[in-house]
């Protein structure tokens, strides 16, 4: 079938920005780019030490690993970790464990969904980042369908920062994703092909943190899948730097909107996050839901995070019932 009008516009827009992060050599303006802060952020509180691993020497190019540093201080997002992707440019690891259960009344009928993967980031510049967001294995056990386990598909992209103010604590990073059809069909992971262009922003009030997020997913075949609007905001606040540095509590809030029916499968659930069913009677809804934990800075290579999620619309309306997701992450 051959490619919407809009999915065009949208390969056109992120190659664009993938060609000019590459090409750009010099600096940016002084108006778009501050100068950064040596080594990590003065204002970044950690719980056990604040000694880094390594000097952040230069290896190969400026920025290569290093990435864009001075915004330490800030707590990175927990919940909907597939498409809700921070403005920070940061080389490393994100092991996640995600616990999810759908609605005893939904069309799935009940049950559960166990995931495990492994998330990379590597900055190849100071602003230019690649980054690895899907992988990993699931167990579903749902009750309209036979309880399996299997890959996930695996999903790619870049970023890059655009703006970066550390005076005023602002971050403002597009990027865009491919999601290939690499997983296994029994656990709902061999849907369909998609790109997905994102905005990332940050904005920091002292001990208050806020980072948001917008992303559109857009199917290679529009029969074969839903076009998708993912919205994230995440808030956290550090309570108390001098007794429990390191520790914010946070709050985050998601929602999916479908924009489109497909022709794949005669349902009126999407499939979320998680997936990409195609549905043909999903267009014109939306899942909207909370989540409320905590991120605990450990040392400034290494934090785990957790949020309790629980949908705020209907949960019989698509497979968002409550979610428990954690998450380890390492960074260089």
């Amino acid at each position: 079938m051959a490619l919407p009008h809009r999915l065009l516009v949208v390969l056109a827009a992120g190659t664009t920005l993938a060609c000019a992060a590459i090409a750009q050599d010099a600096p940016a303006p002084s108006n778009e780019i501050t100068a950064a802060p040596a080594g990590i952020s003065q204002d970044a509180t950690f719980a056990f030490s604040k000694e880094r691993w390594h000097s952040d020497r230069k290896i190969g190019w400026d920025g290569f690993l290093s990435g864009l540093r001075g915004f330490e201080h800030f707590y990175e997002p927990v919940g909907q970790p597939l498409y809700f992707e921070s403005p920070f440019n940061t080389s490393g690891l994100r092991f996640l464990y995600l616990y999810h259960t759908f609605s005893d009344d939904s069309q799935l009928a009940g049950g559960d969904l166990n995931v495990a993967a492994l998330q990379v980031r590597v900055a190849l510049t100071e602003r230019l980042g690649f980054i690895a967001t899907k992988d990993g294995y699931s167990w579903l056990s749902a009750g309209a369908l036979p309880e399996e386990d299997g890959w996930n598909q695996l999903a790619a992209g870049i970023k890059y920062v655009i703006y970066a103010d550390h005076e005023n604590d602002l971050v403002i990073t597009p990027g865009v994703r491919l999601m290939l059809v690499t997983g296994e069909d029994k656990v709902l992971q061999s849907d369909t092909e998609e790109v997905s262009p994102f905005i990332s922003i940050a904005k920091g009030w002292g001990r208050f943190h806020t980072i948001g997020n917008i992303t559109l997913r857009v199917p290679f075949d529009s029969d074969d899948g839903n076009t998708v609007l993912h919205w994230d905001l995440h808030a956290d606040y550090e309570i108390a730097p001098e007794t429990l540095p390191g520790f914010a509590p946070l709050v985050e809030f998601h929602g999916v909107h479908y924009l489109t029916d497909g022709d794949r499968l005669p349902l009126s659930v999407g499939g979320l996050d998680y997936t990409n069913l195609g549905s043909s009677d999903v267009a014109g809804s939306a899942v909207v839901w909370m989540g409320v934990g905590a991120r605990w800075k450990l040392n400034p290579h290494m934090s785990i995070g957790a949020v309790y999620e629980f949908c705020l619309t209907d949960p019989d309306d698509d497979i968002m019932d409550r979610r428990v997701t954690a998450d380890f992450q390492i960074t260089w």
